[in-house]
């Protein structure tokens, strides 16, 4: 009886995540090509075969569910190569950035809701305007605590924001044209980022 028990509630309890991750993978798609506000919780429900309100049980709002699509998943990969990164004795920046754009060549998806949410929240009422100002500032924060190696004089704060502006110009090219290469591109612009001889002991 009680093995029965617990292999039910196993049971109920895969099926809940599995309408869950439903659900968020509905709304990465919906964010990325209708923005937030051309997404409806009902569009999300049509998709995965819900009511309204079932979706809502799931995820409570839909300011939650964005929350969830971008630091629940978004961030999460890239978060952890920054923590490997603060944990290593000689980091080198490039290498870092490498590893950022080889993640996000997998997951194109992503890379548009990202995009699509960053433009439409330039608006300061859009509920996602907070999340990329404190992530932007956040992110600069976390690569300025880390001790990279790099050559004598280099200014790694100025360094890093143009390495994530080239990377946004670069992923919405990517996204209008996605028979190129992603991380190919980068290769192109790391090359004007960290020129040789400066940079060559430091990648």
């Amino acid at each position: 009886m009680t093995t029965q028990h617990n292999h039910d509630l196993a049971n109920t309890d895969t099926a809940e995540q599995t309408r869950k991750e439903a659900i968020l993978q509905a709304a990465i798609e919906y964010f990325g090509t209708l923005g937030f506000y051309g997404t409806s919780l009902q569009k999300i429900a049509t998709k995965v075969g819900l009511t309204k309100a079932g979706v809502l049980h799931y995820v409570g709002s839909k300011e939650g569910l964005l929350s969830l699509a971008l630091a629940g998943t978004y961030d999460v990969q890239t978060d952890d190569i920054t923590q490997r990164y603060q944990a290593m004795e000689q980091p080198h920046l490039p290498a870092m950035l490498r590893e950022i754009v080889a993640v996000n060549a997998k997951r194109p998806m992503l890379v548009h809701m990202f995009s699509t949410l960053s433009a439409e929240a330039i608006n300061p009422d859009h509920p996602a305007h907070e999340y990329f100002q404190q992530r932007e500032k956040r992110g600069l924060s976390d690569l300025h605590s880390i001790q990279w190696q790099v050559p004598k004089g280099v200014d790694v704060v100025a360094t890093c924001s143009a390495a994530y502006c080239a990377m946004d110009g670069m992923q919405l090219r990517w996204l209008r044209n996605p028979e190129l290469d992603l991380t190919a591109m980068w290769q192109s612009i790391e090359q004007v980022l960290f020129p040789e001889p400066l940079w060559s002991d430091f990648k």
